[in-house]
């Protein structure tokens, strides 16, 4: 596993959402993702993954032509690595 977060303001995070598909179509690596409204007009999300080279791969495939069309966005995932300790109820 391979957890990231971001915050941004929440139409940032809304737009850039939106135009990779991270929800309405979630790539097959990508375990969870929770996102929340930080209470401060920005959304904090984090997001885990199946392995690191995962989010590159996503990079690839869904980001960078966004980014090439639009620019950078001003707030980007911060990488946190492998988890210590998951537990989820199931």
């Amino acid at each position: 596993m391979f957890v990231e977060t971001i915050r941004a303001p929440r139409d940032e995070w809304t737009h850039w959402t939106e135009r990779i598909r991270l929800v309405s179509d979630p790539p097959e690596a990508l375990v969870a993702v929770v996102a929340w409204d930080s209470g401060d007009g920005h959304i904090t999300s984090v997001h885990v993954w199946d392995a690191p080279g995962a989010t590159a791969d996503f990079f690839v495939e869904r980001v960078l032509p966004v980014v090439q069309e639009e620019g950078e966005p001003a707030n980007k995932p911060h990488r946190h690595g492998e988890p210590v300790a998951v537990y989820v109820r199931g």
